[in-house]
């Protein structure tokens, strides 16, 4: 017994197929697919400096968003460093 959403997802997949069919389209076999591109690096802008900065505000007990004002940086990027440096 198929469930409701197991039921659309099969409808769906075959629909996929038949508009492929259609326009002449395929998907290519799953040995020629391309790989996903999961260890990607992060590409950032790493900054020395900045994070001296940052470093010495966290332990003169700034908040993030007066760090993130004095540095006119986001507050996300603040956040950011803070734990990924495990800053305060």
């Amino acid at each position: 017994m198929q469930t409701e959403a197991t039921a659309w997802a099969e409808l769906a997949k075959k629909e996929r197929a038949r508009h492929a069919k259609q326009w002449g389209r395929q998907a290519p076999p799953v040995s020629e697919q391309k790989p996903k591109k999961t260890d990607r690096k992060r590409v950032g802008s790493y900054n020395p400096e900045r994070l001296a900065l940052v470093k010495e505000m966290v332990e003169e007990g700034f908040r993030t968003v007066d760090i993130a004002n004095e540095l006119k940086i986001s507050e996300s990027s603040v956040r950011y460093w803070k734990k990924y440096y495990n800053l305060g």
